[in-house]
């Protein structure tokens, strides 16, 4: 299965040369795309000098860049559909942060788990494992996912974590969808989607680290947008088709 996992990045100086070993160490079948909102900390400069070294495997990574920080979400979506138009028909879309909060040591056994379904998520909920969270973030995370749980369906237990696996069709049903959110939210509205169009969704435990360098780019305002815009997708979640 020919992957490729994107990576949206937003001052992850600290975190991404590491990280792009990490993943395209794991096999030749893995490529990478990092998508960088301009990061004024030279996260671009850095993914560029670190894949021009010998050795790098840099035909199996792509670099890039927009014009200004625009959204998690909108930058995911920019790295599927690069990843969409290139020769090498990818069967697997992955994203996952850049801070090693998704082990890419995981990436293997999301693959195999995708084989037998549409979209696998690496979870933290209910099996799964947080390390280094302050409580606020603990509270605010579980009551995302308990408001998610309830207003959209109770059989997927993680809304907001960005570790998953998408089969290429799911990738191209995504794509063709119009995208109301560009940030984190973006996430549920995903879900939202492929929930009503009767996905095979699986799920798989985790250690989800925090963050170890740099500091999280979750703003207080991105969290309120988060939380009011759930209440939007559970709406349309319900009046809209299902398949």
């Amino acid at each position: 299965m020919r992957a490729l996992v994107v990576v949206p990045t937003y001052n992850e100086a600290g975190n991404i040369a590491a990280l792009i070993d990490a993943i395209l160490g794991l096999k030749d079948r893995v490529h990478l795309c990092v998508v960088d909102d301009n990061s004024p900390d030279g996260t671009a400069r850095i993914v560029r000098d670190h894949l021009a070294r010998p050795g790098k495997a840099a035909h199996r990574a792509n670099l890039i860049v927009r014009s200004k920080k625009d959204g998690r979400g909108g930058a995911v979506r920019d790295g599927f559909l690069w990843g969409l138009q290139q020769p090498e028909q990818f069967d697997a879309f992955i994203e996952m942060d850049s801070d090693f909060s998704h082990p890419p040591e995981d990436i293997p056994r999301g693959l195999a788990l995708l084989a037998q379904r549409d979209v696998v998520l690496g979870s933290r909920y209910p099996d799964g494992t947080i390390v280094g969270w302050p409580a606020s973030r603990r509270a605010f995370s579980y009551c995302a996912n308990l408001m998610a749980r309830t207003l959209i369906d109770r059989g997927i237990h993680d809304y907001t974590n960005g570790f998953r696996f998408y089969t290429r069709a799911v990738v191209e049903r995504l794509t063709a969808q119009p995208q109301r959110h560009k940030g984190y939210i973006y996430l549920s509205e995903t879900l939202s989607h492929l929930v009503r169009e009767g996905a095979r969704i699986g799920e798989f435990p985790i250690v989800f680290v925090n963050r170890r360098i740099g500091v999280s780019n979750t703003t207080p305002r991105e969290i309120v947008t988060a939380l009011t815009g759930l209440v939007g997708i559970a709406w349309r979640h319900r009046a809209g088709p299902r398949a």
